[in-house]
């Protein structure tokens, strides 16, 4: 899955704060200097999906944008690649899906310098690529527009560790799905729901 890119998939997702927390090592800036300081990470995330009973890695991505040391405010764009499951029953795979996520908007959140805390806050469209039969691989029964009917929301909110990678997890809903031919009502029956989770681990690129 992509979160989404699992975006995902992704929701989600707002981890994204913690980089600005490598600011922190600033306590003031000089009269007249840049405070703007950009960022970019390498980010490593995987997500759950409750319905399915499904953890899907996350192929690596990035996080790119800046953070202001002095109103401790940071925006950026966070970029994950579709990720692929290939679903089992009876321990034999039965069909390859692959999920996104895209940023609907920049992310945005606040860095506490003085608590080294950050709070994020991010929004995500999830689409579905591609889902293919194991006896059918040419077949993408989703078609190409399979997306969800409204985007991802996350929120999350928690301490850095700077010497370090940082971790956070958050959860997040999946919306249901449109678009996705004669296959959207049983996507509909099997994948949205709330109780979903997103683990990302930043650090240096």
């Amino acid at each position: 899955m992509s979160v989404k890119n699992g975006r995902t998939r992704v929701a989600l997702l707002t981890s994204v704060l913690a980089l600005a927390l490598t600011a922190a090592t600033f306590t003031a800036a000089p009269s007249g200097a840049d405070t703007t300081i950009p960022i970019h990470w390498k980010v490593q995330a995987s997500t759950h999906i409750k319905s399915l009973n499904m953890d899907v890695a996350i192929p690596a991505g990035t996080f790119d944008g800046e953070v202001d040391l002095t109103t401790g405010a940071l925006t950026g764009s966070l970029n994950l690649p579709p990720a692929s499951k290939t679903i089992s029953l009876f321990g034999m795979p039965i069909a390859t899906t692959t999920f996104a996520m895209s940023q609907n908007g920049p992310i945005t959140g606040h860095v506490d310098l003085a608590n080294m805390t950050v709070t994020v806050n991010s929004s995500f469209n999830f689409s579905i690529k591609s889902a293919t039969l194991s006896f059918l691989p040419w077949w993408n029964i989703v078609g190409n527009s399979c997306t969800g009917t409204q985007p991802i929301n996350v929120s999350m909110t928690g301490p850095v560790n700077l010497s370090g990678a940082s971790t956070f997890t958050a959860d997040y809903a999946l919306p249901k799905l449109k678009n996705c031919g004669f296959a959207t009502p049983l996507m509909n029956l099997i994948i949205p729901g709330g109780g979903n989770t997103f683990t990302a681990t930043f650090g240096p690129a």
